[in-house]
């Protein structure tokens, strides 16, 4: 489990202290800079998740520059600071396909809520987020879930095992586990080979698998948890374990 991160490109240092304040709590903050050049300098250190610009910075429109820069080496959402109400700078930003635009002084509970949103609109799953707690989103090779008022992220492989608990799954990973709306059978729809279904209740990354004991049908994962095969997917168990033993 990982905090989202965060890119901050802005060149008052007072409001970055402020975005500090709002979003370190819930969210980790990879690096900020106060111009362009550092900016890009500072980016590379520790590849965020999303990216916070101002638009106008030392009298120029170097956020756009920037997010131009973005979009060209690493795409990810981007959020759009601004106190200006000059409309050719919003032109300007919108080629950018920015995911919000937020007027400062920032709003603490709009900024949370903007981030996930951006989320939303990257996955094409507006209002998965915003409107229910425990929800989920895969993006690429992680899950983004919903806790409480922060996102946090699960790379997929890190995933040991998914229990069914009605509508919903508990996710388990070597030192958590995250209760989420969302059914057994949608997450095996979604998941790479490497995640089977060896029982009606779980779905689980064999790669996470440490022994198999044929005679009685169950296998310990690697956090030494043991997890019962169904009958049906018994002979499945042994070519997995032909497989990986």
């Amino acid at each position: 489990m990982e905090k989202i991160n965060i890119f901050i490109l802005e060149d008052d240092l007072d409001e970055i202290e402020i975005l500090k304040i709002i979003l370190s709590e819930e969210y980790a903050i990879t690096g900020f800079a106060t111009n362009y050049e550092d900016g890009v300098k500072v980016f590379h250190k520790k590849l965020p998740d999303i990216a916070i610009l101002d638009i106008f910075m030392n009298g120029k429109r170097e956020g756009i520059r920037f997010a131009e820069y973005i979009q060209e080496t690493y795409p990810i959402p981007i959020l759009f600071l601004t106190n200006s109400k000059d409309k050719l700078s919003f032109s300007e930003a919108k080629k950018q396909n920015p995911y919000n635009y937020l007027l400062k002084p920032v709003n603490p509970q709009s900024l949370k809520f903007a981030i996930e949103l951006a989320f939303e609109k990257q996955t094409n799953q507006v209002g998965q987020l915003s409107t229910r707690e425990e929800a989920t989103l895969q993006l690429d090779n992680k899950l983004l879930i919903k806790k409480g008022n922060a996102l946090v992220k699960v790379v997929i492989n890190d995933i040991f095992y998914i229990e069914s608990e009605d509508k919903y799954c508990f996710v388990h990973t070597e030192n958590a586990r995250f209760l989420v709306q969302k059914s057994l059978k949608s997450f095996a729809e979604t998941l790479p080979n490497n995640f089977v279904s060896l029982h009606r209740k779980y779905v689980v990354n064999i790669n996470q698998i440490q022994s198999v004991l044929p005679s009685d049908y169950t296998f310990t994962l690697k956090n030494n948890v043991t997890l019962p095969v169904s009958q049906r997917h018994r002979k499945q168990l042994l070519e997995i374990f032909t497989i990986i033993k």
